[in-house]
């Protein structure tokens, strides 16, 4: 009897998780820059922004558990968590934790500074959970997918430089929004340095966590002594403070070039390195005076070699 075949099983073709590429990762930022522009209006009132119960709901913790939750859904559909969360290898030198312990030192000698008394306890929380929204979308943006598609077509280095530049010029667009020129000018200046210091949170750290709870703290602290203001605050303790950030925030930026150039060590040395192609062997057999190939570019390969590997 002749076996019965089972029936061909189809195979479907898997399109999950999409693969990496540049165009993928800058296109939420790009749309997000683009719906920021287009949403702005020049009569909002910027530095009133959080001191309020009332405009932390509205101006923070709903407009951020919108956009954290679209990038929820996007690094979902992409399949990326694993690789825009988790890096496999840790940064090194180690010293360079140095620079966000620093930050998150900044970020603790802000809370003496905040007005406890003179807000409500649901002010406190609110705002922790809205700074803990911003820090969940902004880094899944920045120092998530973005750091994704960078890393497709460059290396570390200048993940680590376009990653930062990008997350400064982001904050350009407060300007839309009512912000001072000038005072825009330095937000951008300084969040490209703090960047480079969240950029080394995950680095240092392997994974995404770190740089999302430094970003939340960080905004807690600023907003919160914000909203401080004309409460018997030491302006002079405020201003020491931000000394200290932009000391910091410079360790931060040289800390993050360090690691991200040591991470591309190996691919310098296969830049530096070419392969040359082996001798002809008709050239070895019968070229040259008395059949020997002399100054060739094979010249001192053993028999068989295909191939020497020489510096430029």
């Amino acid at each position: 009897m002749t076996p019965v075949q089972p029936p061909a099983v189809r195979r479907r073709r898997r399109w999950w998780p999409v693969p990496p590429s540049l165009l993928v990762g800058l296109a939420p930022l790009v749309l997000f820059a683009t719906y920021s522009i287009v949403r702005s209006r020049p009569s909002d009132d910027y530095d009133s922004l959080g001191l309020t119960t009332d405009s932390v709901v509205h101006d923070l913790l709903l407009p951020e558990s919108i956009v954290a939750g679209i990038m929820v859904v996007l690094v979902t559909a992409l399949g990326w968590w694993r690789i825009a969360t988790v890096d496999p290898a840790r940064g090194r030198p180690r010293w360079t934790l140095l620079a966000p312990v620093l930050i998150l030192a900044v970020c603790i000698g802000r809370l003496p500074l905040v007005d406890w008394a003179g807000k409500s306890v649901d002010y406190f929380l609110l705002l922790a959970v809205g700074v803990l929204l911003v820090g969940v979308f902004e880094e899944l943006l920045t120092r998530g997918v973005l750091l994704v598609g960078l890393r497709r077509r460059l290396p570390e280095f200048g993940v680590w430089i376009v990653s930062c530049v990008l997350f400064g010029l982001l904050h350009f667009v407060n300007i839309l929004a009512g912000a001072p020129v000038a005072q825009t000018v330095v937000q951008v200046v300084f969040a490209a340095s703090f960047g480079s210091t969240l950029y080394l949170a995950r680095r240092l750290t392997g994974n995404l966590l770190a740089p999302v709870l430094l970003h939340a703290f960080w905004d807690f602290g600023a907003i919160a002594v914000s909203a401080s203001r004309g409460a018997g605050l030491d302006f002079v303790l405020v201003g020491l403070l931000g000394l200290a950030s932009f000391a910091v925030l410079l360790l931060g930026v040289v800390a993050g070039a360090l690691v991200a150039w040591r991470d591309d060590r190996a691919w310098r040395m296969r830049r530096r390195w070419r392969t040359v192609p082996a001798r002809d062997r008709t050239g070895v057999d019968g070229g040259g005076v008395g059949g020997t190939d002399v100054g060739g570019a094979g010249a001192g390969l053993p028999a068989g070699a295909d191939a020497v590997t020489l510096t430029r």
